[in-house]
């Protein structure tokens, strides 16, 4: 600093009670927003039943693996984990376009603990009813919602979809069901696909050539489940509701699991995207304009939980987008049992900032009153 300098300091004018009342102040605030955390017991109650369900998925995951790779080389840079969850451009099997990152998304264990969550969240108990309707396009969400249901003990009634958009379970003779076959062969996993379809346009396999239907074909013959192949859309979506009530035995639903944005569960576009994603209990009116699966869970008083916008549903469970390596069992915000009052937070910030500008604006008032008041006195009267 130059000699010449000179440093100039002005008081605030906020007297030394001031500032020691706003420090406390701002330390009861910041006591009050982490002392009153929101609690979850949601969470709390099912930590141990989300850690077994991510656990059953790693496993899974560990056996898909190697499959995946005997059957068709995995890129590293569509799937960075080298998981086998995470599909091809294009084959014989697509049924349409997908996006990459959302499928690259999904290859987390803790997904698992996400659909645990939500059931649990919708009542869903040991021993309940709960139907489930996926297609090959999220295969690893398919698996975690596999293995919630195992963690849980609930009993499902699953009707799948054979094919895949791009970057699913789009590999021939490796589509989702021949996944869960092989994890159920290894005794991973325990429930069979109670019906499946060819799926894609008209859940008839429209816009698959000869070639590929008869791909498509050869795994759901390999399952050895009922083929579900509909004349049209009102009878795809006719027969997976009969089949749902014939295989509930007097039963009723405790919940409706959908993975993916197939048609007959939610509809064209325009009505698709009315059934927002995560736990719903009811739709805009517009959502019921056509018939759907979605819908007739939900206007039979059955809470439906949507598996869609997977980056969305990340980022409210504190997943990470894309990772590019394998993530821990239990890592993620969704095994959090609290969090903040975000209101409570707004609320503190506001009262400390105005009790701040009230103090300051006070002191300010009072030095220029003083000042004045000591101007006044020091004036001589001229004579």
């Amino acid at each position: 600093m130059s000699s010449f300098t000179k440093v100039y300091w002005r008081s605030t004018g906020v007297p030394a009670w001031g500032l020691i009342f706003l420090i406390i102040i701002a330390i009861a605030a910041l006591l009050a927003a982490e002392k009153l955390q929101k609690r979850n017991p949601i969470v709390e109650q099912n930590y141990s039943t989300m850690i077994t369900a991510a656990t059953t998925m790693r496993q899974a995951m560990d056996v898909i693996k190697p499959i995946r790779a005997g059957m068709e080389p995995i890129n590293p840079v569509t799937d960075p984990q080298r998981s086998g969850l995470v599909g091809i451009s294009n084959s014989i099997v697509t049924s349409n376009h997908g996006g990459k990152t959302s499928k690259q998304t999904t290859v987390n264990p803790n997904w698992a603990a996400v659909a645990v969550k939500l059931m649990a969240e919708a009542g869903v108990q040991k021993g309940d009813r709960v139907a489930v309707t996926v297609s090959g396009s999220f295969p690893a969400i398919n698996l975690a919602v596999y293995s919630a249901i195992e963690a849980i003990g609930a009993k499902p009634v699953i009707i799948a979809s054979a094919t895949s958009s791009q970057w699913g379970a789009n590999v021939p003779g490796l589509l989702w069901i021949d996944m869960s076959r092989k994890l159920r062969e290894k005794g991973i996993l325990h429930h069979k696909e109670t019906a499946v379809s060819l799926g894609a346009i008209e859940d008839r396999g429209v816009g698959i050539d000869d070639q590929g239907i008869e791909s498509v074909k050869r795994s759901i013959n390999r399952v050895g489940t009922e083929f579900l192949y509909p004349r049209n859309y009102q009878e795809a979506v006719a027969k997976r509701i009969a089949i749902f009530r014939e295989a509930a035995e007097g039963e009723k639903y405790k919940a409706f699991i959908n993975v993916g944005g197939g048609a007959t569960i939610v509809g064209p576009p325009g009505i698709d995207d009315q059934f927002h994603n995560g736990l719903i209990y009811d739709a805009s009116s517009r959502a019921f304009a056509v018939d759907t699966v979605m819908g007739y869970f939900l206007q039979e008083g059955i809470p439906g939980i949507h598996f869609i916008n997977i980056k969305n549903l990340a980022d409210e469970y504190g997943l990470p987008i894309a990772p590019a390596e394998p993530v821990a069992v239990g890592n993620g915000g969704i095994y959090s049992a609290s969090s903040y009052r975000r209101w409570l937070a707004a609320v503190l910030g506001l009262a400390l900032f105005g009790m701040t500008w009230l103090i300051v604006r006070s002191a300010r008032i009072t030095s220029v009153w003083r000042r004045s008041h000591d101007h006044n006195k020091s004036v001589r009267p001229m004579v």
